[in-house]
């Protein structure tokens, strides 16, 4: 549905302008076509544009052009077109992990989600958990004993080798071997690790590499994803391939991001995903960790900044990797550090019988330890994760940590909620460059406006009555989406709207 917003009154003289920052590939965009292979090739005839490649089973092509064309400008002249169901820039993402000087330590961060005591159910042998990162590097003194066939779609081959490291770090915190007297260990060691590399070297990449690996994953039988990076730019095409994942019940899990910012990094923040912040060794929330409503959990991320048990060791997370070519075994922080964690804990779940995302963030959600404010707040989630308690619980026999026991049940997983909010109501006011975007929600929930070519603007109150004055271009078209978020992390997304100055 489109919307057009005619002029009738002003707001306010300090609403933000809309400036077109966002990092993206030169000479390409991202689309949607309403129709079949001759509408495509009309609008590749109409608008000088060519297929890249594609992905059909989220229905989005990659169009290039010459790299010297704005990619604005196409996105105005495709965005108007009744062929196109949405057109977005090829957003660059990147790793979120922080690496410090090698050398062997405790992993602490074993204990804190309660390893040993999941491996007395399973070690995950059986489930196949794909990484989605800069790639994996195999032949280390340690290893990773259970490596499956990957892909590579950053350079588009057979070989996902890691030339950066920060995938084979996060891989390791999954899958790492385990009690072969060498190195250190990994949390789900029996797990199968799929390989994708989607990053280049310099621990960057874009959308359609990303969204390409997840798909790609899915359909070759991963049953877990871990996505150790993210972009503060949301990407429809990522989010399809995220729906489509958690549509085949898969677990898709991504890190909230590193810089203490009061809104998820996509993907994380998207509904279909499990959405990870960091806490440091002492359990709190680390000072790199993003926050925000849709946060699903924290797990141990590092803080390289702290000694909290006087051991003479920074307190990040250890595991073994590449740097500058070479094996070592290193400290590093981020929020890149803690998802791998709820992957392996998710994978150690399925492994154990759990048949899918749902059940899985329900039992991990009935065995959190609590943080923060008292259940569910969104510095949290629903707390640190413990994936031992989270096993227990699906045998019958333990009930949530922090909480007492129930007098007659022997389990204590909750119904999550899972109810998005309802957007109605909506209305605008505009004179000149200035505009307001105004409505309603039927329970307390977020407020932005998520721009096709500018990102998203808004802030994390919980309101039922929603505002957004902003400033553009007079002459100009601006196309948006409103999204709103619960209390619980459940977004709600309108239809397309657009308002021309």
């Amino acid at each position: 549905m489109l919307l057009f917003f005619v002029a009738c009154a002003a707001s306010p003289d300090n609403a933000p302008l809309l400036v077109d920052t966002v990092p993206y590939r030169d000479g390409e965009v991202l689309v949607s076509v309403a129709g079949d292979g001759v509408a495509q090739m009309g609008l590749e005839d109409d608008y000088g544009v060519a297929e890249v490649d594609r992905s059909d089973e989220i229905a989005v092509v990659r169009l290039g052009f010459d790299a010297e064309r704005p990619v604005r400008d196409v996105l105005a002249e495709l965005e108007g077109d009744p062929r196109v169901r949405f057109v977005e820039p090829n957003h660059l993402v990147r790793g979120y992990g922080l690496s410090s000087d090698a050398y062997v330590g405790y992993q602490w961060n074993l204990p804190a989600v309660g390893a040993s005591e999941a491996w007395g159910h399973t070690t995950g042998k059986g489930v196949t958990v794909a990484v989605i990162d800069s790639g994996l590097r195999t032949g280390g003194p340690d290893g990773i004993t259970h490596v499956g066939t990957g892909w590579d779609f950053y350079d588009q081959d057979a070989d996902p080798k890691d030339g950066n490291g920060h995938g084979t770090f996060v891989a390791g915190t999954i899958g790492q071997t385990t009690n072969n007297g060498t190195g250190v260990a990994g949390l789900a060691h029996d797990a199968t690790i799929l390989p994708i590399r989607g990053l280049g070297d310099d621990g960057s990449g874009d959308m359609a590499a990303i969204a390409n690996g997840l798909v790609w994953s899915v359909d070759s039988g991963a049953q877990v994803v871990n996505m150790s990076l993210g972009s503060a730019y949301a990407s429809r095409t990522l989010e399809s391939a995220c729906d489509y994942a958690y549509a085949h019940g898969v677990t898709v899990v991504a890190a909230s991001g590193n810089e203490y910012a009061t809104q998820l990094s996509y993907p994380a923040a998207y509904e279909s995903v499990i959405a990870v912040g960091a806490v440091g060794r002492g359990g709190n929330r680390a000072g790199y960790s993003n926050r925000g409503t849709g946060l699903d959990f924290v797990a141990p991320g590092g803080d390289l900044s702290k000694d909290e048990d006087g051991d003479g060791y920074a307190d990040g997370i250890l595991q073994e990797t590449v740097e500058d070519g070479a094996w070592t075994y290193t400290f590093w922080e981020g929020t890149s550090m803690a998802a791998p964690h709820v992957a392996a804990a998710a994978a150690l779940l399925v492994a154990d019988g759990a048949s899918g995302p749902d059940e899985v963030v329900e039992l991990l959600a009935a065995t959190a330890h609590d943080r923060g404010a008292a259940g569910y707040d969104t510095s949290y989630g629903y707390g640190a994760i413990d994936v031992g308690a989270a096993l227990a619980a699906r045998a019958g026999g333990v009930t949530a940590p922090d909480e007492p026991a129930p007098e007659e049940e022997t389990s204590t997983v909750p119904t999550v909620d899972r109810t998005p909010p309802q957007i109605r109501d909506v209305s605008a006011v505009t004179q000149g460059r200035k505009f307001t975007v105004q409505w309603v929600s039927d329970e307390p929930a977020t407020t932005w406006v998520d721009f096709t070519t500018y990102g998203a603007y808004g802030d994390d109150t919980l309101t039922t009555s929603h505002a957004l004055s902003l400033t553009g271009s007079t002459g100009s078209t601006y196309y948006f989406t409103l999204r709103s978020t619960d209390a619980s992390g459940n977004t709600a997304a309108s239809t397309t709207y657009y308002i021309r100055l």
